[in-house]
Formats: structure tokens, sequence, C-alpha cells
């Protein structure tokens, strides 16, 4: 758990209740980090971060249709986009113009597509194991995975049922996650109790809606925006995520000028809960490149 973590909600302009989390700073001037979930994870994918972050003001949401947030009337709302627009509320209602901004897997993309509509909002970027677009097409690096996931994906949806009662046996299981180490999908310096918590928000998910939100998030391709983000960014991956491998953060340090990469050994697509204190360095490197987002000792300890 979160010590210090306050949920909120917000209807925002279509009439679908969205579902945020805020952390307050130590001052009511206190630098103000957003956290970008991926797909399916909550804001306890981010333990460590919030961790790493004594004494700042830390926003986090739940994506449409997930966890605290309700699905939109118009099952077709569900886009990268109407992400975005429900964080852009969140900062309106909050009084945020500007913050550092952490995405995780999915995440990712919608801080890229942020940088695309609202760039002046953006102090500064972290991708955690994220790609800028079209993420079927990293997983195992293959086109027959790219071409077999979306068949999946309407398997899963029209066994929606039978997959949530699966999903809520095992689940954050101990069982679950042993099989994943032994089989390289977690490392083995995984945080348990961390994921534990993470997988077992899979019980409650209604799996027609998420697999809608992953073509949904197959969709969407920021490709185009990196060339023109100049905001401080870090990039952290780990060479063993087969998810978003570590080809494709590559591409993206490429593509953003002055941007910094970090590839863990050893690391999966999990590397938050994984290896928390390479990311917290990560982070705090960034937060020193940004004007105004350093903290004094005392004041973040207090």
């Amino acid at each position: 758990m979160v010590p210090g973590l306050l949920q909120r909600h917000l209807v925002v302009r279509d009439g679908t209740r969205i579902g945020y989390q805020e952390r307050p700073g130590a001052a009511p001037d206190a630098p103000v980090v957003v956290l970008a979930n991926g797909l399916g994870g909550t804001f306890e994918a981010f333990r460590h971060i919030y961790a790493a972050l004594p004494g700042y003001r830390v926003l986090c949401w739940d994506y449409r249709g997930l966890y605290t947030s309700a699905q939109p009337r118009d099952p077709l709302a569900n886009t990268v986009v109407d992400q975005v627009d429900d964080l852009v509320e969140i900062l309106e209602r909050e009084g945020v113009p500007r913050a550092v901004f952490i995405g995780w897997s999915m995440g990712v993309q919608v801080v890229f597509e942020l940088c695309r509509r609202h760039a002046a909002r953006v102090a500064g970027i972290m991708v955690v194991n994220g790609t800028s677009g079209r993420p079927f097409r990293t997983v195992l690096s293959s086109q027959f995975v790219e071409r077999v996931i979306p068949v999946l994906l309407r398997m899963v949806k029209a066994q929606a049922e039978l997959v949530g009662r699966a999903a809520g046996v095992v689940a954050g299981s101990d069982t679950l996650i042993a099989a994943m180490k032994r089989f390289g999908m977690v490392s083995r310096t995984l945080d348990d109790d961390a994921f534990r918590d993470v997988a077992a928000g899979f019980r409650t998910i209604d799996w027609a809606i998420y697999s809608d939100l992953l073509d949904r998030l197959n969709q969407h391709d920021a490709e185009d925006v990196l060339a023109s983000i100049t905001a401080p960014t870090s990039i952290v991956t780990g060479d063993k995520d087969i998810l978003t491998p570590p080809a494709t953060a590559e591409r993206i340090h490429r593509a953003i000028a002055g941007s910094r990469l970090h590839v863990i050994r050893g690391g999966t697509h999990y590397t938050p809960v994984e290896y928390p204190a390479i990311v917290r360095d990560e982070l705090h490197r960034l937060l020193a490149r940004v004007p105004g987002w350093q903290m004094a000792p005392a004041r973040a300890a207090s």
C-alpha cells in the first residue's frame, strides 16, 4: 500500500466517472509528478516510485472502464486520446499547469500523446518499459505474434466471463509468480508483495472492456511526436522485456534529442517492481534536469 494516498473522482465531459489518486505534497507549491499506469495496472505498480518522491505531490488515475473509473457510455470512447483528455481534466481540476510525467507500459503511449496535444504541460518525461505506438508489433519482435494477438483478443472478448473466473483463481497467486519467474517472464529480483498487489487487480477486470482497451491501444501511434519532444527525457527498460524489447527503447532514445537511456540487465516488463533502486536513481537524475523539480532535503523529509 501507498501511505497518504487519497482517492478522488471526477465526472468528465461525456459523463464518465473517472477515479484518480492524489498524494499531497509537503507544501502547497510542491512539484507535481503524474503517474500513467500500464494497461490493467493500478498505482500499486508505482509503489517504489512513490517512496522515491518524498514531499512531492503525486497524481495517478485509472483508465476508463478499469478499477475506480466507470466504463464510458460510448464504447468507442476508450482510445488513448480519450485517456489523455481525462488526464487533462484532472489536471485542470487540481490546478496543475505543468508536471513531470512517468509512464509505464501503456502509460508511455499516453504520455507521448499528451506531448502531441499539450506539450506545454510537460516539464519532463520518464519512459518505463513502453513504446511510442502499435505495441503488437514489438511483442517478441514477431510479425506472426502481431497477427495472432487480435485473434486472441476476440476470443477473450467472446469468453470474457470464463476468462474472468480463471483470472480470479490465479491472479496474484504464489503459483503464478513462481511460474512466471521460472519461465523468465519476471525477474527473480521481483518484489513479490508489490507484484501480487498489481496482479490481484486482474481479478476485478471486465475482460471484454480490457480486450477493447488493448485493441484501441494498438491503433495508437505517436512515433511522429518523438522528434518534437524537447522536455528532459529518461528511458528505462529491461533487456529481458519481451513485450517492449530493448530495440524499442533504443529507437525512442535515438528519436528524442538529449534523452537518456538505461537498459537494466535482467529486467523484464516489470522493472518498477524488480529493480526499484535503479529506477529510483534514474528518476532522481531526471528530476535534477528539470528546473523547479528539485526539492531541498529538509523540505522533502517534512
